[in-house]
């Protein structure tokens, strides 16, 4: 899928601006009272999914949405999800992108431990 049909993409958003879109948020997230807070709210949710999605993914989402505010998107929910929408179309050309967007998705689903199997 193009850039340009995917609804909501901003005009002259471009595979640069997905990047240093995607810098920033990780700069918001590695920075600050951000990293106290997902740090307070990953200790408290544990190995709880329940918990780390009622915890820690408002804050990553509260921090992706304040930036791409700047990039043309909505400052919501509805930008939010059109920003990943775009991201996933740029990312199959642009393996900077990729990399990129993958960083910044392990903060929203951290990795999983599975216990070997046979183990509870």
């Amino acid at each position: 899928m193009a850039t340009s049909e995917v609804e909501g993409f901003p005009d002259n958003f471009t595979p640069d601006k997905a990047k240093a879109a995607l810098q920033e948020i990780l700069a918001a997230l590695t920075g600050g009272e951000v990293v106290e807070a997902l740090e307070s709210a990953r200790e408290t949710a544990g190995n709880d999914m329940v918990a780390l999605m009622t915890r820690v993914f408002p804050l990553v989402t509260q921090v992706t949405t304040k930036v791409i505010s700047n990039y043309g998107f909505t400052q919501d929910g509805v930008g939010a999800i059109q920003f990943e929408h775009v991201m996933k179309s740029l990312e199959q050309d642009d393996p900077e992108v990729a990399r990129l967007h993958a960083q910044v998705r392990s903060y929203f689903l951290p990795a999983v431990v599975i216990p070997p199997s046979g183990h509870p």
